[in-house]
């Protein structure tokens, strides 16, 4: 019987064992550098969304200081019709015309959350808590829109042609952006007659109505923008 050659079979298997270890260690590379490619990946859309949320809560903090004008200032307007008798000749401004025909919409930096969201890369956010709480903004983001949407309709719909019918309102709709902004304008506060009709009543009630929604809403945009904030915070803190 032929005397069996161990040092070729131990050469053989070194090979193999090389061979094993070499496809094994290429496979822990380049997991590694795809884990290292998705870390850098993660990173950059935490700092773009951080940025664009940065962005939201400076814009929103205008908008909604701008709403809650037209809140009131549509609340003094409706109270005057409210006090006076039907049909019966009241003075306004027309600064408490311009606010209930004002309808501005809240607009959010959404870019990253966009692209992150289309092409599937939200993922790679790991904090949960973080995302639960992008879910939850987009939630109140949508039911606010909701009730943006309704107040234009109102505005456009059945409360300009009231007012129409009673007053010139090129003034107002010149001035209410800037108004709106927080810009002074004394033209706002001149007089203007028009008859408390139980229609506009009924119109500015319901324009009312969906304010109050619609500042509820951005106060808890607000908040979660805040508290988005301060977990993108964390999060870049420990990447």
């Amino acid at each position: 019987m032929a005397a069996v050659d161990f040092t070729y079979w131990k050469r053989q298997l070194a090979a193999g064992a090389a061979i094993v270890v070499s496809i094994l260690l290429a496979f822990a590379i380049d997991a590694w550098w795809d884990r290292r490619a998705e870390t850098a990946q993660a990173i950059a859309i935490l700092h773009g969304l951080q940025a664009d949320f940065r962005d939201s809560q400076a814009h929103l903090e205008i908008w909604l200081a701008g709403n809650r004008k037209i809140q009131s200032r549509t609340a003094m307007f409706l109270e005057r019709i409210r006090s006076a008798d039907r049909d019966a000749w009241i003075t306004v401004t027309e600064g408490m015309i311009g606010a209930p025909i004002g309808s501005p919409t809240y607009d959010p930096t959404t870019a990253t959350l966009d692209a992150a969201l289309s092409g599937g890369q939200i993922e790679l956010v790991e904090q949960k808590e973080l995302r639960e709480a992008l879910g939850v903004w987009l939630q109140l983001l949508a039911d606010t829109r909701e009730d943006e949407n309704l107040i234009r309709e109102i505005v456009v719909h059945q409360l300009v042609p009231i007012l129409s019918s009673q007053v010139r309102l090129g003034n107002a709709f010149e001035q209410i952006n800037g108004w709106f902004l927080g810009q002074n304008n004394d033209r706002l506060d001149s007089p203007v007659q028009l008859r408390a009709v139980t229609e506009l009543e009924g119109v500015l009630a319901q324009r009312q109505f969906y304010q109050h929604y619609v500042v509820d809403g951005q106060e808890k945009i607000y908040e979660i923008q805040g508290r988005i904030l301060k977990l993108l915070e964390t999060a870049l803190d420990e990447a």
